[in-house]
């Protein structure tokens, strides 16, 4: 039980030596106390309950300083060189441990724009700027937020296998539901399906509350980012699904489009068809961009280009991101230019949900298709199976 638990931070742990080294940083500090730091799971496995200090060094004797009542676990992880207890305050003995190593760059979670590098609480801050002094914090620290991003951005092996698992379920899930639509359903009673499969197959909805809706849109309704609805389904509409599920903690994104045929009809009607292959081979063309050291914006630049030459506007959102322990996780993204993270590289090991999407207004077409990508040493792997044609729905009265 154990070494399944602490398996991933333990690979992050080595991960995270290289990392320190490669940007100069003598140490990176995680000032946490119970549920006040995301990343403190993350990378230990375990959260604190009393206030703990982990100290992660580029030579790999990384330490914790802990209340008694926390030291066992952190003993039994693997992750610490060294568990030190304090008694009753913390102050002298993470003051003492920061003088003796000598620190004169260490890394902070502090960050003006990522949410989830952002966990050293106000008061946490403050304490710390007693226990090292104001001198100290204001010329010897710096944000941990391109720390947390390479670590959250570049997988693991297990984190791989994790991910694997959940898109592997996703579909099975998918397939399942695509079996029991029928006309006349509703956006909830298709949703319905979805969530009984993620308790059929024990995971939960990779967004939002466990058992939580997925996106499930007739296009005729109005496609958004929006809970499904009670409209009916009939004979000519285009159904939209955006679905993602957690697994071990590690999520997929997966999103698929189907038709309702009307009577008499064996395929769809030839602009719905156009639409489909358009986002299709945004995606096709997105992917093979997918290789290391291009620019996220410019994986984005193909998949839009791609949408816009075949005569449709412009993609409304990213052409793509990466998925990880969050649905829309932190680090290099397949956006315009302009946005955060679009000038990143796409790197060895990065996971991306990839959908180039056909929106249009006024009851016009939608298309929107997600699969799934890592990012290998050759062509990029596809994850999901990719959707090759339209999920089409048969005529019934």
């Amino acid at each position: 039980m154990l070494a399944e638990r602490y398996r991933i931070p333990i690979e992050k742990a080595t991960q995270l030596q290289d990392i320190l080294r490669q940007k100069s940083i003598d140490g990176w500090l995680i000032f946490s106390r119970e549920h006040s730091d995301p990343t403190l799971p993350f990378l230990i496995g375990d959260d604190a309950v009393h206030t703990a200090a982990a100290l992660f060094l580029p030579n790999g004797k990384h330490l914790i300083l802990t209340s008694k009542s926390d030291q066992a676990k952190y003993e039994e992880s693997g992750i610490f060189h060294e568990v030190v207890v304090y008694d009753q305050d913390i102050a002298p003995v993470l003051k003492q441990v920061i003088d003796t190593l000598q620190i004169k760059k260490l890394a902070l979670n502090i960050s003006e724009t990522e949410t989830l590098c952002d966990g050293l609480t106000q008061g946490l801050y403050l304490q710390l700027e007693k226990i090292l002094g104001k001198e100290f914090i204001k010329n010897h620290t710096v944000s941990s937020e391109e720390i947390i991003v390479t670590l959250r951005s570049k997988k693991s092996d297990t984190e791989l296998m994790h991910i694997r698992q959940a898109i592997d379920i996703t579909q099975k899930i998918y397939q399942e539901v695509f079996q029991q639509i029928n006309v006349g359903m509703t956006e909830i009673e298709i949703a319905d399906k979805f969530v009984e499969g993620m308790k059929k197959y024990q995971v939960t909805n990779g967004v939002g509350k466990a058992y939580e809706h997925p996106i499930v849109c007739l296009v005729r309704a109005g496609l958004a980012h929006r809970n499904p609805g009670p409209t009916r389904s009939i004979p000519g509409d285009i159904l939209i699904m955006d679905f993602s599920v957690r697994y071990k903690n590690y999520v997929s994104d997966i999103a698929r489009t189907a038709y309702f045929l009307k009577e008499n009809e064996t395929k769809p009607p030839e602009e719905i068809q156009k639409a489909f292959e358009a986002a299709y081979d945004g995606i096709t063309n997105s992917i093979n961009m997918l290789k290391v050291g291009n620019k996220g914006f410019e994986v984005d630049a193909v998949g839009r280009k791609t949408i816009e030459e075949a005569g449709y506007p412009t993609v409304r959102h990213s052409v793509g991101h990466q998925i990880g322990i969050a649905c829309h996780e932190v680090g290099t993204r397949i956006s315009p230019k302009s946005r955060p993270y679009a000038d990143g590289d796409i790197e060895l090991s990065h996971v991306y949900a990839i959908e180039p999407t056909v929106i249009q207004d006024e009851g016009l077409p939608c298309m929107l298709v997600e699969e799934n990508v890592l990012v290998t040493e050759g062509q990029p792997e596809i994850l999901s199976v990719r959707q090759e044609e339209l999920v089409l729905i048969p005529f019934t009265n």
